[in-house]
This record gives structure tokens, sequence and C-alpha cells, in this order.
């Protein structure tokens, strides 16, 4: 489990991502940005549907910025997510995490304590509005939908999924920044 943590071991699966990224989509000419939305029947992949898939790949490390995270929406993804934990891998989630977030009913504290409780970072960042969802920095969602049935269930929201290494890697230090 340590080792996934390690610089040397992060360092080594970004090369064979980098170097999978060539021979996938330059090579057999696969696009690597994707529109994604709310908008299934119209034959677009949703965002749900993508970030599940970023889930299940996910090696080393999942990020989740999003300035409001409701219960009913976490345990659509928790099974995946806590189970990647337990394996060793890295879990950090940016919120707003304002007092009156919490007492509106906008974000639920229980899912607060769930990430603590499993190993995962919760950062608190009050004037965050990006949404933002990264696994291993290889590939990234940004996109208009919070963690919340209004994001995912109720509101016409779009993004785009990318494994675009220079797009990936601006999403990176941008995630950093909000952890400093």
């Amino acid at each position: 489990k340590e080792v996934k943590k390690t610089s040397e071991y992060k360092t080594g699966k970004r090369l064979e991502d980098l170097e999978r990224y060539i021979t996938q989509f330059l090579k057999e000419k696969k696009p690597d940005t994707v529109f994604a939305a709310t908008l299934e029947k119209v034959g677009m992949d949703s965002i749900e549907n993508t970030l599940h898939a970023m889930i299940n790949r996910a090696e080393m490390e999942i990020v989740l910025v999003t300035p409001w995270i409701k219960e009913g929406i976490w345990e659509r993804v928790q099974g995946k997510v806590l189970e990647f934990v337990k394996n060793g891998g890295e879990l950090k989630v940016f919120i707003k995490g304002t007092k009156e977030d919490f007492s509106s009913g906008r974000s639920d504290y229980s899912v607060v304590k769930e990430i603590g409780k499993y190993g995962g970072v919760v950062k608190f960042v009050p004037k965050l509005h990006a949404k933002v969802y990264v696994v291993d920095q290889r590939e990234a969602l940004i996109c208009s939908a919070n963690l919340s049935r209004s994001g995912l269930d109720f509101s016409y929201e779009a993004g785009v999924w990318t494994c675009n290494p220079g797009i990936v890697s601006e999403v990176g230090k941008f995630v950093d920044r909000l952890g400093s």
C-alpha cells in the first residue's frame, strides 16, 4: 500500500501513462478530449458515468474538487473510492466547507467525516467554485457539476474529460494551489 505513495512509484507510473497516451491517442487517433453532459438521451457521455469510469481506472490518486458534496451522490461513488483508499490509494477532496454550506444543506458534514475516517484528506476552500475531478494526474474531468443531486440528476450540466498531458498538468497545478 505504501509503495503507491512514493514519488518513485508515481514518477514511473506517469511515464507509463505518457507512453500509453502516445500509443493510444496519437498512433490510433483516438480523441484525448471528450465532451460530457447530463443529457444521456442525446447520446453524450454523462458526467456521472465519466466520473465512475475514471474512479475505476484509478491506481494512485483521486482528487475531487467541488464546492458541495451531498451524501446521496457520495453513496453512488463511495464504494469504489473507499475500496481504492483501503488498497493504498490517496484521496484528496476540496470543498467550500463553510458553516453556512453545512447548515443550509448544500454539503453534508457526514461525508467529510467518512472521508477522514477512511484516510482521505478534505481541505476547505471557502472561495471554491470550480468543479474538477482528477485521477492519477493522467486524466481530468472539468465540468459544471457539483457532487449533488442538483448537479448530477436535475440540472443541465456540461464539461470536458481529457487525458491530454499538457491540460492535465495545468489542472494539477491549479489543484496544488488550492491545497497550499
